[in-house]
């Protein structure tokens, strides 16, 4: 009778061991799920990651988080660091990156357009106009620098000489513009409508993309930003980058249908007013497409880039493995 009665005591010690085992076993399973970590900037390619997030929807096979950079030297500190693997990149950025040899790789492009030129000078209307005066870009080596530097060019004004350029970041210049403190500004949304809403005076003179579409025909297009990672993450991760790739596809789409609740969650993740956001959205050049399908389009920006200033994209037009291809 004992034997049995000890018999029965270790059956249930068992099972209990099994039944507290089970929650710690799927615990562990999750804490071994890959980390991606993704380096964005407080811009329209961090609207999608908010919305994974939120929902969670890599929440089964990865966890999916993000840090800001501000700057394209944070965001290249974070390339060349060990954290972060995937990555919001300016166009110029990842193609010096990646001639330098940094094994980088774009997954797709998903920013378009976006770029504008405000003033507050009510009788500006030429890029002429601008001799003597005093612009301020953000994100210094990023296409809204260089493409600004172009068109300024391409009016027979010379930087450093007719033009003086000062770099700051997007918040700041955005700050400086609401407050009346400077004329001439390069910005991208949505910090252009969070300015007019704040200063009636400021006007979005040139949008960028219209600029372009005169240069290359309507059915143009003018890339700006995109993801990326290290290429040994996408290497070592094809089916986790192909589900990335399709769930932020699925967010970005989100995110334009539902403004109102896009700007929600930018607030709460990014300190920006919802309703800038909200008001912003359909201004912010959001579409998707893979890197292998937009390289039409990255072959007509980097030649243009490239025939300005060669050292704007690193030196050279790189070669097709800075793009992704989920087939090799």
């Amino acid at each position: 009778m004992k034997k049995l009665v000890w018999l029965i005591s270790i059956a249930f010690a068992s099972l209990g061991l099994f039944a507290q085992g089970v929650p710690e076993q799927t615990v562990a399973q999750k804490n071994a799920q890959v980390n991606i970590i993704c380096g964005v900037p407080k811009a329209p390619p961090a609207i999608p990651i908010l919305e994974m997030i939120e929902t969670g929807a890599m929440d089964d096979v990865a966890n999916l988080s993000f840090e800001l950079w501000n700057t394209p030297e944070q965001l290249i500190a974070m390339v060349q660091g060990s954290d972060a693997n995937m990555f919001a990149l300016p166009l110029t950025i990842v193609s010096k990156l990646y001639n330098k040899g940094i094994p980088i790789e774009m997954t797709n492009v998903n920013t378009w357009g976006v770029i504008y030129f405000t003033t507050t000078d009510q009788n500006f209307t030429s890029w002429e106009d601008l001799k003597g005066k005093t612009i301020y870009i953000p994100l210094k080596s990023s296409p809204p620098d260089y493409l600004t530097q172009y068109f300024l060019t391409q009016a027979g004004l010379k930087i450093d000489k007719d033009v003086t350029i000062v770099y700051s970041t997007q918040t700041e210049i955005a700050n400086l513009m609401s407050a009346g403190k400077i004329t001439y500004a390069t910005m991208i949304e949505p910090q252009v409508t969070q300015v007019q809403m704040k200063n009636k005076e400021v006007r979005a003179v040139f949008n960028f993309e219209e600029i372009w579409k005169e240069r290359y025909g309507d059915t143009a297009c003018l890339p700006n930003a995109g993801f990326g990672g290290r290429s040994s993450f996408i290497k070592a991760n094809p089916e986790l980058i192909a589900r990335f790739e399709s769930e932020y596809q699925k967010a970005l789409e989100w995110s334009l249908a539902h403004p109102k609740e896009a700007g929600i969650l930018a607030e709460k993740s990014l300190g920006i007013n919802a309703k800038v956001i909200e008001t912003a959205l359909p201004k912010m050049g959001l579409r998707y497409m893979s890197a292998q399908e937009a390289s039409p389009y990255l072959e007509k920006f980097y030649a243009l880039l490239y025939s300005f200033n060669p050292t704007s994209i690193g030196g050279k037009i790189a070669d097709p493995g800075m793009l992704y291809d989920p087939k090799i």
